[in-house]
Parts: structure tokens; sequence; C-alpha cells
């Protein structure tokens, strides 16, 4: 069983609009609620390709009430903390009209002492159960800065490869953990006080930066060129060979986490596995419903990702 931490979850609203403009008013074409937090989405995905998984974290109010529900109907195993107030909403709204997305994220309930004590002890008894943990996602107000850092610890002295999907101070605070792997979001420069930068050298920097703190896997999101992946074997750039339509990128890095989760696990050669990882995410972003549509779409879409060694 697959254990992925969401302390912040979310439920995701996505509007697709043929022209998105503030001040007006604008029917869309489309529209989605699902459960989401990044732990809550590479749990999804990796239901979707086979695996059986857990999710936990802190859940409130009738939107907690829904993400639960949701994830017990997927046939993903629920124990979450459940906290006085509501759980946040999130609104992802596409603009088919000039391909960009424009995302509101709320904070999320404020989380006391007593429900992170309950949430560790649960979290220590599902660690016997687990093959490996995902921690995914910001952290909500109350719970200490560090946390990540603690639950990476506490899940490698179990034996367990981590692999985190986070940003910023959160970030920051896990890599102090071991992790076998960690997403880079762009805000890990803002917390070394370096420019933001999205060009492949910079993130080849950045990965590089992950990679000598001791992570064996990292990625780091391009916005023009593709992906960088730092692995045991190298770095790499991973891109589509040809043009694709996508119509979603609001969960392209969770994608690419229950890739790599996948690809470990089931002990493929390195540039298989980021293949593999690349592949999860092209199919993801490349229709609006959340997640990959099962693992015979993602192995299709192998064959059209490219590598080039950066090393």
């Amino acid at each position: 069983m697959i254990v992925t931490v969401t302390l912040n979850p979310a439920v995701d609203e996505e509007y697709l609009m043929p022209h998105f403009a503030s001040g007006q008013w604008t029917r869309s074409l489309s529209s989605q609620r699902t459960p989401g937090g990044s732990g809550v989405n590479v749990a999804l995905m990796l239901q979707q390709m086979g695996y059986e998984t857990a999710a936990m974290g802190f859940l409130a109010g009738f939107n907690g009430d829904y993400i639960r529900d949701a994830l017990r109907r997927a046939g993903i195993t629920t124990n979450f903390v459940h906290v006085p107030g509501e759980t946040r909403t999130n609104v992802n709204i596409i603009d088919t009209a000039t391909e960009s997305e424009t995302c509101i994220v709320e904070e999320g309930p404020k989380i006391d002492a007593e429900a992170v004590r309950f949430f560790l002890a649960n979290y220590s008894r599902m660690l016997n159960r687990a093959s490996a943990v995902v921690l995914g996602g910001s952290l909500p107000p109350g719970v200490p800065v560090d946390f990540y850092r603690d639950l990476c610890l506490g899940a490698r002295e179990a034996g367990l490869p981590v692999y985190v999907n986070a940003v910023g101070p959160e970030l920051m605070g896990a890599l102090a953990g071991d992790p076998l792997y960690a997403n880079v979001d762009h805000r890990f420069l803002m917390g070394t006080g370096s420019r933001i930068d999205d060009s492949v050298e910079a993130q080849k920097r950045a990965v590089s930066e992950v990679r000598a703190l001791g992570v064996r896997w990292a990625v780091a999101s391009c916005q023009v060129g593709g992906e960088v992946f730092s692995t045991p074997a190298g770095i790499w750039l991973a891109n589509c060979r040809e043009k694709m339509e996508t119509r979603s990128l609001f969960t392209f890095d969770d994608a690419i986490t229950a890739g790599i989760v996948t690809a470990t696990l089931e002990g493929m050669e390195v540039q298989d596995a980021v293949k593999f990882a690349m592949a999860c995410a092209l199919e993801d972003s490349s229709h609006s419903m959340k997640g990959v549509r099962s693992r015979r779409a993602v192995e299709d879409r192998v064959e059209s990702v490219s590598l080039r060694r950066l090393d």
C-alpha cells in the first residue's frame, strides 16, 4: 500500500472558458469538481494505474465529507483527521483562447496541536502497512513549518522511500528528511534568493542543488523546453517529440510524481523511468479529466517522449 499525505487538501473546481477576462460575465464551456491537493491527486493517479493507496491528512466541514466520500468511491482507503472549520476550495480557470490558466487558492482551516498529535499517531500506524510514502502540497495554518521533515524521517526510519511534491518552506523542510524524490517548483529558487528563471539551465541548477543534498531523484519544470530530471544516472531533459494538444496543466507535476513512484517501485531503468513519468504527465494534460485514463494510456505515450542528457 502506498500512503499519500495531503495535510491541506482541497476541493478543486475547474472551469473551461472560451475567453476569460476579469470584470466580465462569461459562461463556461464545461466544469468539474474533484477531490484535490497534491497528495490526493497522486493517490487518484496511482489508483488509476492499479496501485492500492491510502490517503491521509486533515479534513473539515462539508468539503471534507465530499473529499472523503469521493475517495472511497474511487477505491482509495481514507484515514483523515477531521477538524473544525471548512476544507478549502481551489478554483482553476482555463482560457481556451489564450491557452492560459488562472488559479485561486484558499488558505485552509487552522489545525490545533491535538489534531496534529492525533495525525502523527495514525501516521505511525500506517507506516507499518506502507510500501512507500508520498507527501504533497502545502501546510495548513497551525502545522509546524518543519513537519514534512519529521514525516520524512519517520518514514525513512521505517525503511520506506519518500516522495515529496511541495514548494517553498515545506519543500526546504522536507529536503532535510532524506526523501528519495523531490519535485522542485520554481519557488524553490525563491527560497535560495535566486531570481525566477524558467530556463533549462536554471532548472538544471535547481535540481543539482537538490541532488547535492543527497536526493536521488528530482524534477523541475521549464516553461519552455520540457522537464529536467536529476536521476541516479545523470541529469536529463525530457519533452514531447511532437506538438500535442494540452487541455490542462493543473495536475502536471502530480502526474510526474505518480509516474516516478510507479517507475521506481517497479525497478525500471533510469531512462525508462524518466520516460514513463513524462508519459504520465502528457497523458494527464491531454484531456480535461483529472488524472490518467489507464496504465495502458500512459504506456502508449512513452514512445512520444524524447530525452537529452544535460551533464
